[in-house]
């Protein structure tokens, strides 16, 4: 499944890679703070948006968050993010249980439309990406 995921902030996704590297490999593998990065602000144009806010205040929506947040097995979680893929959203909005996480937004590639989601100072990102290229040569 391709997809693409956003945060609203970018200490709230630096917060998040290193709680799912931590989750998938153990422990936190890389420290981002050692790695460049270019914050940048990306549009997003959906038709077809699903959140997931009220998904805990239902008894049988707790039940599949118990499921989808196991540490031991993603196979849930997976299983739910391709059924709502088949069903042809674009995108699923959902709070981190990071603390200190934002809010995050996944773009299923397979539904959004062309353009649907564009970098908006895509001329300095491409520029600042290849001149931390050059500085690692």
């Amino acid at each position: 499944m391709r997809a693409v995921y956003l945060s609203a902030t970018d200490s709230g996704a630096g917060r998040e890679t290193t709680e799912r590297k931590k989750r998938l490999g153990g422990e936190a593998l890389i420290n981002t703070a050692k790695y460049p990065r270019i914050v940048y602000a990306v549009a997003v144009s959906l038709d077809r948006v699903l959140r997931l806010d009220g998904l805990f205040s239902a008894k049988q929506g707790r039940g599949i968050c118990k499921l989808c947040l196991d540490e031991d097995d993603l196979a849930a979680s997976m299983e739910v993010a391709a059924k709502i893929e088949q069903a042809g959203v674009q995108g699923l909005v959902f709070s981190s249980i990071v603390r200190g996480g934002d809010d995050y937004l996944v773009v299923f590639r397979k539904n959004d439309a062309s353009g649907a989601v564009r970098i908006e100072n895509e001329d300095e990102f491409i520029a600042e990406t290849k001149r931390i290229a050059e500085k690692r040569r």
